[in-house]
């Protein structure tokens, strides 16, 4: 049974109210209009993937997004989400960036060819209403101004995969089609993208084991072909990918406790100074908004 990160956070971080989570309706959905071999791509990461050389993302509520040239050495990126299942992205960027499988998949004629640059951002955001209103339009304008006729999302933490599957429903709102990944399926069954491909992988492994090429470029393969089979909105696709490691999900839960001080700090933004749960309130905003 795959792991319940949502509960696996609540249960981290009680006596707090339960992580607030959007509960969304019917997504919108844009069908690839072209044939995916013929496609231009654009990935949008939310690990926080920087250049080395500039200051990193705030660690929550940065509505900021960069823009990655798609030639970056790997040399100069980073990622610096705080999160526990930080540690796979940091090995090797292509688990949470996988810009060079993309390439790759352009080579062998799977995909046209991807953008010039893709878009990073860090998903622990409790403001979801303006990720909804501000960000996700934003990211969206870029990709339109590439000409991108796909958008494969990639999340991290728990609270990342809210953040990619809102900031996907906005993005086709916007018209463009998107494929996302996810590893938390409890949390992208309340959110909805348009479509989702599950990876029953220990959280953080995002598009498989650092520096396995040929894994990752299977993956991403899987996720993007998902532009072309799935026809109802809201789908979440199980890949048939499996972790070789037999009781991993008793690891991935010891591995948060461990650094539940962590999760602790995220959660704590939530509130404001009087004790208000302010993120219920954003998570309320958004579900109005359908």
């Amino acid at each position: 049974m795959p792991v319940s990160y949502l509960q696996l956070v609540n249960e981290i971080t009680a006596p707090m109210p339960p992580m607030p989570v959007a509960k969304m309706g019917e997504p919108p959905f844009v069908p690839l209009r072209v044939p995916l071999e013929s496609a231009t791509v654009m990935l949008v990461n939310s690990a926080g993937v920087h250049l080395r050389d500039e200051p990193p993302f705030q660690f929550v509520d940065d509505l900021s997004f960069r823009r990655l040239d798609q030639t970056t050495e790997r040399s100069r990126l980073r990622p610096c989400h705080p999160s526990p299942i930080r540690r796979p992205g940091r090995i090797d960027v292509n688990v949470v960036y996988p810009y060079e499988r993309l390439a790759e998949l352009a080579n062998h004629g799977v995909i046209g060819r991807p953008t010039g640059h893709h878009a990073s951002m860090l998903g622990a955001i409790k403001k979801v209403s303006r990720l909804m209103t501000e960000l996700g339009p934003a990211i969206a304008a870029d990709a339109h101004g590439q000409g991108a006729d796909l958008v494969m999302l990639v999340p991290l933490c728990p609270a990342c995969h809210q953040a990619i599957g809102l900031l996907a429903r906005a993005i086709e709102k916007a018209g463009i089609p998107t494929v996302s990944v996810t590893g938390a399926r409890d949390i992208t069954e309340l959110v909805r993208p348009p479509r989702a491909a599950y990876l029953d992988f220990p959280l953080g492994y995002s598009l498989g084991h650092p520096d396995d090429a040929d894994e990752q470029r299977e993956i991403c393969r899987s996720v993007l072909e998902l532009a072309t089979t799935v026809t109802r909105p809201g789908d979440i696709v199980d890949l048939p990918y499996r972790w070789p490691e037999a009781g991993w999900e008793e690891g991935i839960v010891e591995h948060y406790w461990k650094d539940r001080e962590t999760v602790i700090g995220q959660r704590s933004k939530e509130f404001g100074p009087d004790g208000t749960h302010l993120a219920a309130k954003e998570v309320e905003a958004v579900e109005a908004m359908g």
